[in-house]
């Protein structure tokens, strides 16, 4: 009985010591990496194929998107962009080293853009008072979107450029974005109309979000 209990002691201890030994080897999870931000002097940074000046070319990366730092290796870093895996300068990057992961669930938005999270934005935006609560809303970025983009950035000291920025997005849908205290714009020209209409300041009668897109406001 005293060797069969000495037994299951020593096999309890080698199980033990095992795991300790090979199990974080064996066993543990590939770090997931982080975001880091394109920056370059102009134009768009190259991913390429190989760490190499003159290895080929996978992608191009517009200046200023977050993008997944793989690993890092001197001069270069292994990274991942719109389903691609290959490798950037880290010259050429602003690492987040402690930002979440869900930054990068966002997608840089600007003029032109359309889509349902251009659409999620604005709603955001009006949420917080940085366009009107009876604008009618559309899945387009427009300059006006762009105008109230750069109203909250104003808000949050940052750079006043009405880009979207995936940064921006993260912040702007977090509870500790800051509602809108500033005038809207509100620039009205006055016009005999039977209505008792005026055109709309913001647009000048083009349509836009603050007049539901009718040109006109009411006096």
């Amino acid at each position: 009985m005293k060797n069969y209990k000495g037994l299951v002691v020593l096999a309890a201890l080698v199980v033990l010591l095992v795991g300790m030994v090979c199990f974080p080897a064996c066993g543990e999870e590939k770090a997931e990496g982080f975001p880091a931000k394109v920056t370059t002097e102009k134009g768009s940074l190259k991913m390429r194929k190989t760490a190499d000046k003159k290895g080929k070319v996978i992608g191009e990366i517009p200046n200023g998107t977050c993008i997944l730092v793989n690993s890092e290796d001197g001069e270069w870093c292994e990274v991942s962009w719109n389903n691609k895996t290959g490798y950037c300068m880290t010259e050429f990057l602003v690492m987040f080293r402690e930002a979440d992961l869900s930054l990068l669930d966002y997608r840089v938005l600007q003029k032109g853009d359309k889509g349902d999270d251009v659409l999620a934005l604005k709603k955001r935006l009006k949420e917080l008072g940085y366009i009107r609560g009876n604008a009618a809303l559309t899945n387009r970025y427009t300059e006006e979107t762009a105008q109230r983009v750069t109203l909250f950035q104003r808000q949050a000291g940052m750079t006043e450029d009405g880009t979207a920025w995936q940064e921006l997005q993260m912040y702007l849908f977090s509870d500790k974005a800051p509602a809108c205290t500033q005038t809207l714009p509100s620039v009205r020209t006055k016009v005999a109309d039977q209505n008792n209409r005026m055109i709309c300041g913001c647009c000048m009668g083009e349509g836009c979000e603050c007049c539901n897109f009718t040109g006109w406001v009411s006096r």
